[in-house]
């Protein structure tokens, strides 16, 4: 199985002041998810060392079903103060066979993935998610 993480797979555009990691991932079953889902995680924890300043307080991720779109960035406590370097996984697949379970499934992935992934332990970030407002977001 190739590796989902891989620096080479994830494009990358930057200006001034932000960087965007951006990767398409196709396939709409549970398997090609989960592992889309723990790429984009493995990505947003390796860029933590840059991301992470004075105020920040979580690593944010926002699900927007209605471009599939998965995007993750560090910010602060009003989630105001975002990152320089953000990660957009589009999940394009997931449009055509999307169910309404589907925010609740990555939010479970995500949940899941994280609470084992020892490199993202090394900080201390608190992990968030949601799929519609930043002040509507949950623990992971």
């Amino acid at each position: 199985m190739p590796d989902m993480s891989s620096s080479s797979l994830w494009q990358h555009q930057s200006t001034d002041q932000s960087e965007l990691y951006h990767r398409r991932f196709s396939g709409g079953d549970q398997t090609s998810l989960k592992q889309a889902v723990e790429a984009c995680a493995t990505k947003a924890v390796e860029l933590l060392h840059r991301n992470i300043q004075d105020e920040s307080l979580f690593l944010l991720f926002e699900w927007n079903a209605a471009t599939a779109q998965l995007r993750a960035v560090v910010t602060d406590a009003d989630k105001k103060i975002d990152s320089p370097c953000v990660v957009l996984a589009e999940f394009g697949d997931l449009l055509q066979s999307a169910t309404a379970d589907i925010a609740t499934n990555i939010q479970f992935l995500l949940s899941d993935f994280l609470a084992s992934y020892s490199p993202f332990f090394r900080y201390s970030l608190v992990a968030m998610f949601h799929s519609g407002s930043r002040a509507a977001t949950t623990l992971l």
